[in-house]
């Protein structure tokens, strides 16, 4: 179900974006001067993913000595997204505001090994929209800022390093993320751009552990940080 949404949001996303396209190419001067202030754009980049779990062992007996705490791993990987978005000049074209729906694409995996509990992340991908204000340094060079909101969609696994059993599960968390950039123009068209994302503290209830009947479910937080470079085609 989950799949089949996602694939829904980037084909609707997909289809905005040729839509515009279209209609930006082919449509006389009012049409072309109406969308002018849309854009798409590309990027690919690397995210580290972190994950952090807590675990309280205390009051609970498994078949094996184990121990609890606090863990924590991080792992980096190629990312890649695309977003499509609108953007207005203000205050005598000194600076500008934004907003942007995206969607990226993951490959971000973790494994976090607490006492004797082996918990695997995989993000699978990240969307959602988001707030940019800049201002224009130069011609053709600014710089921004960003806010907004992203769901993280990510696979979890169970296991323990004595034995089976396995347990796994899908989940999804909203968060707010923010960050900087820089753009620079290379022609009226096309610009390039390098920017900075940050997720932190994405808290959530991990499986509940069956080893020993526990039961447990421990506390587990990710963050999430990208840095990427990208191309933007205005209309």
């Amino acid at each position: 179900m989950k799949t089949k949404k996602f694939k829904l949001t980037l084909s609707l996303l997909l289809l905005a974006s040729t839509t515009l396209a279209g209609a930006s190419a082919q449509a006389g001067d009012h049409t072309s001067s109406l969308f002018s202030n849309f854009y798409l754009s590309g990027k690919i980049g690397a995210s580290t993913l972190g994950h952090v779990i807590e675990r309280n062992t205390a009051g609970f007996v498994l078949p094996v000595p184990d121990v609890g705490g606090v863990s924590s791993v991080e792992n980096t990987d190629f990312s890649g997204g695309v977003a499509i978005g609108y953007q207005q000049n203000i205050f005598n074209d000194q600076f500008y505001l934004g907003l942007e729906g995206f969607f990226n694409f993951e490959n971000g995996s973790t494994r976090n090994i607490n006492g004797v509990l082996i918990t695997d992340i995989d993000l699978n991908y990240t969307y959602g929209g988001r707030l940019i204000g800049g201002v224009n340094v130069t011609k053709g060079f600014s710089l921004y800022v960003h806010g907004g909101v992203t769901v993280l969609d990510f696979d979890i696994r169970n296991a323990y390093t004595f034995a089976p059993p396995v347990r796994t599960r899908s989940s999804t968390e909203t968060a707010f993320s923010y960050g900087a950039g820089a753009s620079y123009e290379l022609t009226d068209a096309v610009s390039v751009f390098a920017e900075f994302t940050q997720i932190t503290d994405v808290g959530f209830g991990g499986i509940p552990e069956v080893a020993g009947g526990t039961g447990r479910v421990n506390p587990n937080e990710l963050d999430l940080r990208t840095v990427s470079l990208g191309f933007k085609f205005s209309f």
